[in-house]
């Protein structure tokens, strides 16, 4: 019950792109060996876990990581993965944002994608599960549904990450239950039953999602 209860935090360290390289650029992260711990400098940090680099490969993140937290799902319990990095550290890249279903891809969310279908499939015949998406995007301390087919962000470039938004894309309303929990009012709730009608709808959402181009995001991994 403890480890189901406590907040873990990962480091994964991005190779050098391709930019920083012929700029020739150099790690300045130096992992500890046999210690979950990185030196910036002088300066010393422990972690639960740290991949990439000298650490742990990067493919093992969602074992190490996510696999307990699907497990608790099916056992009744709330679970929550926050990726937190500046622009262009490699936050889609690591959750997969930007799946689409065809192909490859080692991200986060396709992994819980394919494994919560994979419970599915294989407890249908004693268990009825039913499971519904939503995707929303907070942004300037507003909430916006992105799967909401009636609004849709305009795209843009620039370092100024101002939102232009479309006639009718409202902010979602944040509301207090009854029981003390929060809800968001009116957000789409889609239900699907594969892994493929899933992912069509991350697809859809990150099509809305709000994007600056910054000189760090052009090759972000």
């Amino acid at each position: 019950m403890e480890n189901l209860e406590s907040v873990r935090v990962a480091v994964n360290i991005r190779p050098l792109i391709t930019t920083e390289l012929l700029n020739g650029c150099t790690d300045c992260i130096t992992i500890v060996p046999g210690e979950p711990q990185v030196q910036i400098g002088s300066h010393a940090f422990t972690y639960d876990y740290v991949y990439g680099g000298a650490g742990s490969p990067s493919s093992a993140i969602y074992d190490d990581c996510v696999a307990p937290l699907v497990d608790a799902l099916f056992h009744g319990y709330n679970a929550t993965v926050l990726a937190y990095g500046q622009t262009g550290s490699g936050k889609t890249y690591t959750m997969g944002t930007n799946y689409t279903g065809e192909g490859g891809n080692g991200g986060i969310i396709p992994k819980v994608m394919e494994n919560m279908f994979k419970r599915v499939e294989a407890t249908k015949h004693s268990t009825e599960i039913l499971i519904r998406v939503s995707f929303i995007e907070i942004f300037k301390e507003e909430v916006f549904d992105l799967l909401d087919s009636n609004s849709a962000a305009s795209k843009f470039e620039g370092p100024s990450l101002a939102k232009h938004t479309a006639p009718g894309r409202l902010p979602i309303q944040i509301r207090e239950t009854v029981n003390g929990g929060i809800t968001l009012a009116g957000v789409t709730e889609a239900e699907v039953r594969t892994k493929e009608e899933m992912a069509s709808y991350l697809s859809r959402g990150s099509l809305s999602r709000a994007t600056g181009s910054t000189n760090m995001n052009s090759q972000s991994r």
